[in-house]
């Protein structure tokens, strides 16, 4: 490796390369003086180079540069600057294309630098890039991976994980058009496995479907795009997801598509379960001073729950289900407890021993007190 240059001749020579001066690196390199800074210094002459943007003295200190690792630091920020003609130079000359991270260069968004890299073996799986891009919305991303994975039937299988993975993610956050991109792209809405977050991508109870997603965020145009077919889907689980959405509107679009409220062994609804356990979080304002949940607050819930209702859900629950929903009730003012009763009665959805077996405990009575004459 060539010796470094002494503090002073570093100086000088990163001065002649923020010049520009050409001709004078070219004599400096004619007489044998080395090109390598100081390496308390924090540029070297090719970054510096790099930096100017002057093309012609990025080739010719390139082709000097003994450092692979400073080649390969030239070439990531050649990257950065969207230089086409620096990076295909650095490249000729030594530089290599797998120490830039291929989701820095999708990052660009420029798609000549992108197939540039894809062209000379740049790594479309490691690190799940596309997927990384899409979630930076790098729109110009999209054209690219489908041309990519037509042309790599060998990588098929690994770049639709990336969209698959990326469209999940979309549909939690209720973005309409990007779903809609991802579905074009040829993102599978029925696949089964982890969102954009890494933490729990080997865990496989946390993954998840985008339908699932679209519905547990409440998204009713998200799930309308993603087009469930209840031929193909089960509609009654995505009801499960949907109860606890907030959106009423999407409870009646999966029972229009044919969601069976009642869908656990022997009889029961399931979304009724969920409805019922996390209703208090409507009272948000409650919920984080620990003062008890109002009926008002919960109107949109006791909704939710009302419509499960009139579609025949019935609420079947076992003894811990019937403990927990007390538990629910007992963070709510009594009101929200007599409208409850008020709704199991009128349609009939649960049976008399059951709600007694909810109401008889003496924390329920004395929580009830004010509201005995209703109930």
């Amino acid at each position: 490796m060539d010796r470094s240059l002494t503090i002073e001749d570093s100086k000088a020579l990163l001065a002649l390369c923020r010049a520009g001066k050409l001709y004078g690196i070219e004599r400096w390199i004619s007489a044998g003086k080395s090109i390598v800074t100081d390496p308390s210094l924090r540029k070297t002459a090719l970054l510096t180079a790099v930096e100017t943007g002057f093309h012609s003295l990025v080739e010719l200190l390139a082709q000097h540069e003994p450092r692979q690792e400073q080649k390969d630091r030239a070439l990531a920020a050649a990257v950065e600057r969207r230089r086409l003609d620096m990076v295909e130079a650095l490249v000729e000359h030594g530089a290599r294309v797998e120490s830039v991270p291929f989701n820095d260069v999708l990052l660009t968004w420029e798609r000549p630098i992108i197939w540039f890299f894809l062209d000379h073996g740049a790594d479309a799986v490691k690190g799940k890039p596309f997927a990384m891009a899409f979630q930076a919305k790098v729109q110009n991303a999209l054209r690219i991976f489908v041309d990519y994975k037509t042309a790599h039937p060998e990588l098929a299988n690994a770049l639709q994980s990336q969209a698959d993975r990326a469209l999940r993610h979309f549909a939690a956050k209720g973005d309409l058009k990007w779903v809609s991109l991802m579905m074009w792209a040829g993102a599978d809405p029925r696949s089964v496995g982890p969102d954009l977050d890494d933490r729990y991508a080997d865990d496989p109870e946390c993954h998840t479907t985008a339908f699932r997603e679209a519905c547990s965020s409440g998204s009713l145009d998200v799930l309308k795009r993603l087009k469930p077919d209840s031929a193909r889907d089960n509609i009654s689980e995505l009801l499960n997801w949907a109860a606890i959405s907030g959106s009423k509107e999407l409870i009646d679009f999966l029972l229009h598509l044919g969601a069976q409220p009642n869908d656990k062994p022997g009889s029961g609804s399931s979304a009724l379960d969920r409805c019922l356990w996390d209703l208090p979080r409507g009272d948000r304002s409650a919920f984080l001073s620990k003062a008890l949940a109002s009926k008002w607050a919960l109107r949109d819930g006791l909704d939710r729950i009302e419509r499960l209702l009139q579609a025949g859900a019935l609420w079947r629950p076992d003894t811990y289900g019937v403990n927990s929903v007390r538990q629910m009730l007992l963070k709510c003012e009594p009101d929200v407890t007599v409208a409850l009763i008020k709704l199991f009665a009128r349609y009939k959805a649960a049976p008399a021993e059951t709600l007694e077996k909810l109401l008889d405990t003496p924390r329920m009575r004395g929580h009830l007190s004010r509201a005995g004459m209703r109930l």
